[in-house]
């Protein structure tokens, strides 16, 4: 059988091992340790020597992903989600395995001896309008250096906009309509198209006289601009931007996402702000993970996108009232969205491009730096939207700041500022939550899940059991398929076969050879719990399994009594009922043989 993922890329199971050599995928894993790798996802919290996390493949409110770095192998506890660092990476790029495989190869900078076949990708309709922005933006970054765009040159280079910040942002000039008209008509482009992505309005071009900075999408694709004013006019607005259009929905669009999201994992923080030139300032200082969302109103779309970097978020908006109104909107939808999120404490009136400008790179970390929680800023902001000499006020604002405290805090956190509040309002919540009962343990730094201990009962557990000895020995390979020959469950045959497979090459199977051959993704997924079981045993027992190919024999014999016994009660014949009750006999003496020869 051959996946569907598989098929797109006309792999079989067989071709695998011929795209990726089996040494590699050892080295591979090897060398990815599952820590760094799934620190570039989400937000991992040190537990002795593992580690625990809000696993990102259900709505998880409390931390129950748990990674072991001996193992390293993930496992979570609610939804059963589990794995290695291939299959963490799988599911969450929505990848193939193999693309899955290469792209942690990439991560860790391990070369693969060879490519793995690209896909044929499905045309994208606004591909034409793409390009049109494209050679747009590179006009303009040839009017940038041109005599008539001097001035913008000198006022970036005052802002401090270095060369590499130029051309990495592909910042250009818009010089006067007549002249970007005369390059777009030259270009042949259809009128339609360029009134469709807001560059022409009424045969007038949208951007003149002005430093412009490419707008992208999520996936790099350049669907817009915002532009700056180069002198001081009042008459003239300081910054426009692109108008809502076919590719262009301002909603949808997080400023500098598509570049920011590599750096964010890396530092493991992404920094929000208010817009493209406090990008730009934090990319002066050479901080390189900070996004905008064009417009302080964060929607739930931009959030969603955030969401997805998987690391904490801080907030640094401006420390005036529209920033701090702002801030206060973004932290309601992050902690509604169980988002890790800090808030930069900004008492001043300056923006991020400022503080750069007035103190450098030093004073702009030192302030993005100073962040307190949001149940802080919360404290401080409600402060000044209610009146606490109003009984209705007070009432209301405590009950906002004890949802938000209930919502984020520990339960240790929770006493504090529960506190705070009877201090600040009178009112009193600690009745509402649950006592914090204290936890007495010899091994303080470390979390150990117990996991749910399986008696040897059913055919399943014995099958089980079963494959785990012809994992480990080719002798219980080839006793299990004289005595017994099949496995009742299907993935446990399914595997049995890639076992047997192996074992005509070979005398021993390792985990990464077997995963090479493996197609099916549920199949994998069903070796790696099985192998990662903490109750299995690591070297063949020849008496164990004895006793569990026994216990498949009772369970196949019980399983035919069973059969019979149904159809005993459908029939009416009374010779077919004694033939059965005859044949049932049997199987039950059968029965008993086997179960004295079990003790």
């Amino acid at each position: 059988m051959r996946s569907l993922y598989f098929k797109s890329y006309s792999i079989l199971v067989g071709d695998l091992l011929s795209w990726i050599k089996e040494e590699e995928l050892k080295a591979i894993r090897a060398r990815a340790d599952i820590v760094d790798i799934l620190s570039r996802y989400i937000t991992l919290n040190k537990q002795g020597k593992n580690y625990t996390a809000l696993c990102p493949f259900h709505d998880d409110h409390d931390p129950s992903l748990f990674i072991s770095t001996d193992k390293q192998i993930y496992k979570c506890f609610v939804c059963g989600a589990g794995g290695d660092v291939f299959t963490f990476v799988q599911h969450m790029e929505q990848i193939s395995f193999p693309e899955a495989v290469a792209k942690v190869a990439d991560l860790i900078g391990f070369p693969l001896s060879v490519a793995l076949p690209s896909k044929t990708k499905k045309a994208d309709p606004n591909e034409k309008y793409y390009d049109i922005l494209q050679t747009y933006i590179e006009f303009m970054q040839y009017e940038l250096n041109s005599e008539e765009g001097a001035i913008a040159y000198q006022y970036l280079k005052r802002r401090k906009v270095n060369e590499d910040i130029l051309k990495r942002f592909e910042i250009g000039y818009a010089p006067s309509s007549a002249q970007s008209l005369r390059f777009l008509e030259a270009k042949r482009f259809a009128m339609d198209d360029l009134e469709d992505i807001g560059l022409v309005s009424d045969h007038y071009a949208t951007f003149q006289d002005r430093f412009v900075i490419p707008i992208h999408d999520a996936h790099g694709h350049p669907v817009g601009f915002t532009a700056r004013r180069l002198n001081d006019e009042d008459n003239v607005a300081k910054y426009i931007n692109s108008s809502q259009n076919k590719i262009y929905e301002k909603g949808k669009l997080v400023f500098n996402y598509h570049r920011a999201g590599r750096f964010a994992r890396k530092s493991k923080r992404v920094i929000l702000v208010e817009g493209a030139m406090d990008v730009l300032a934090f990319e002066k200082a050479d901080i390189h993970e900070s996004i905008a969302c064009l417009g302080t109103a964060c929607t739930d779309f931009q959030c969603n996108l955030i969401k997805q970097l998987h690391v904490p978020v801080t907030v640094c908006y401006d420390g005036d009232r529209a920033g701090q109104n702002a801030t206060y909107k973004f932290v309601k939808m992050a902690i509604k969205e169980h988002m890790d999120v800090m808030i930069v404490k900004n008492t001043t009136s300056k923006d991020p491009d400022e503080i750069f400008d007035q103190g450098g790179k030093e004073e702009l970390e030192a302030f993005v730096n100073r962040t307190i929680s949001p149940v802080d800023f919360l404290f401080d902001y409600l402060l000044f939207q209610y009146n606490l000499e109003n009984y209705e006020d007070k009432k209301a604002y405590a009950q906002e700041l004890f949802e938000a405290v209930n919502l984020t805090c520990s339960e240790f956190e929770k006493a504090a500022y529960l506190t705070r509040i009877k201090k600040d309002t009178g009112f009193d919540f600690t009745h509402v939550l649950p006592s914090v009962q204290p936890t007495i343990s010899k091994h303080k730094s470390s979390v150990y899940f117990k996991p749910i201990v399986r008696p040897l009962d059913g055919r399943l557990h014995a099958e089980q059991d079963a494959l785990n000895m012809i994992l480990l020995s080719k002798d219980a390979s080839n006793t299990f398929k004289s005595e017994i020959g099949f496995f009742k469950d299907e993935r446990c045959q399914q595997l049995s076969l890639y076992c047997y497979d192996i074992y005509r090459q070979q005398d021993h199977i390792d985990l990464d050879s077997l995963l090479a051959r493996i197609n099916e993704e549920d199949i994998r997924m069903y070796l790696l719990n099985l192998w990662n079981d903490p109750h299995r045993l690591m070297t063949y027992d020849d008496t164990y399994f004895q006793d569990i190919l026994q216990k498949i024999k009772e369970c196949t014999v019980q399983e035919q009594i069973d059969q019979i016994n149904q159809e005993i009660e459908k029939i009416a014949d009374p010779i077919e009922k004694a033939r059965l009750a005859t044949s049932k006999i049997q199987l039950i003496k059968k029965r008993n043989v086997l179960q004295k020869k079990g003790g």
